[in-house]
């Protein structure tokens, strides 16, 4: 008799957005290959909405911050499960407390901080033949006999695609991530003028941001929802959209996963951190020929050498010609 249904195997990766996002093809692998198998997602609460629709799952724990002792609330309650396979996506200190687990095998995410040290300190690059951070999630998983397909992730995504609606998600946590804010104004003017109609969306964080550059096009085809809507109401409205434009962020990755065609723009990070989208329907624009990229693993509030050329030097053109080159690609289907 197999042994596969007394699997019972629990995943962490408690945040952010896009990294749980990209937890998506091992899920979806470890049900493959084990379909009787009990599969468990520990997340961030705030995050929990990105993966409710990810039918793989038995279930997904949410991990909720605001509460005193909740890590060894959900420690406890994880204990009960006795799981056979922890793995720890994330490797930070509370995932290292949630996974002491009594007859669990664990097996924690190689992070590779040292030569991504290297690569942004002294543009050393020991990252060149590195997996991206989805691979480096199959690394964790190898004790289950799974190797990366190169999938990208995929959400369920049954709405009717919205003909020239595009999804622009304007914003990031640190600012020398985020493409100008007058470029937008400038993009998002020539689109409505191609007779595209944009929705913004976006953080709270991002709410100010996405008002400034709805307010500076004034116009009737701009609608902000930053700040106003959950992650899954974000994802049911950018699952309409014919095109996302997006800087490197969690909404890219989510607009990717729903298989909307998704523009993203890399300023002061680069592949070798292994955040750039695999989907075919994804187009990259970065300014590769800089000297001082990658400045940043994860973004700064400030650009080190005051020119902020990496973003700069991607104009609004630039992104139309990729708005054109999708636009035609999507007629000929």
């Amino acid at each position: 008799m197999s042994a596969e249904p007394e699997l019972r195997i629990l995943l962490l990766r408690l945040s952010s957005l896009g990294d749980i996002v990209l937890t998506q093809p091992l899920i979806h692998a470890l049900r493959t290959r084990y379909p009787e198998a009990r599969i468990d997602l520990v997340v961030r609460k705030e995050y929990a909405d990105v993966m409710r629709g990810v039918i793989e799952l038995t279930n997904l724990l949410e991990l909720d911050l605001t509460k005193r002792n909740a890590l060894v609330e959900l420690r406890s309650q994880l204990a009960v499960t006795k799981y056979t396979h922890v793995l720890d996506l994330h490797n930070n200190y509370r995932t290292k407390r949630l996974r002491l687990l009594r007859g669990a095998k664990v097996r924690a995410i190689y992070k590779r901080s040292f030569q991504r040290w290297l690569l942004v300190k002294f543009k050393i690059n020991a990252l060149k033949d590195a997996p991206d951070v989805i691979g480096r999630y199959f690394e964790v998983a190898k004790v289950l006999g799974l190797t990366d397909d190169g999938s990208a992730p995929q959400f369920r995504n049954n709405a009717t695609r919205e003909p020239r609606l595009v999804a622009i998600a304007p914003g990031s946590k640190h600012w020398n991530k985020r493409w100008p804010t007058q470029y937008f104004i400038e993009l998002i003017g020539k689109l409505i003028i191609e007779g595209w109609k944009v929705e913004l969306f976006g953080s709270v964080e991002d709410k100010p941001l996405a008002l400034e550059i709805a307010e500076n096009v004034d116009s009737d085809h701009v609608k902000s929802f930053a700040g106003d809507l959950t992650i899954a109401e974000s994802m049911e409205r950018m699952a309409r959209a014919s095109l996302a434009i997006t800087n490197d962020s969690g909404l890219m990755h989510v607009a990717s996963a729903l298989g909307v065609p998704t523009i993203a723009i890399f300023g002061p990070t680069v592949r070798e951190f292994g955040f750039m989208p695999r989907a075919k329907t994804a187009t990259i624009l970065e300014n590769t020929g800089l000297y001082c990229r990658p400045c940043t693993a994860i973004g700064k509030d400030y650009c080190p050498d005051k020119h902020f050329k990496c973003m700069k030097d991607i104009t609004p053109g630039q992104i139309l010609i990729s708005v054109e080159g999708i636009s035609v690609e999507g007629m000929k289907k």
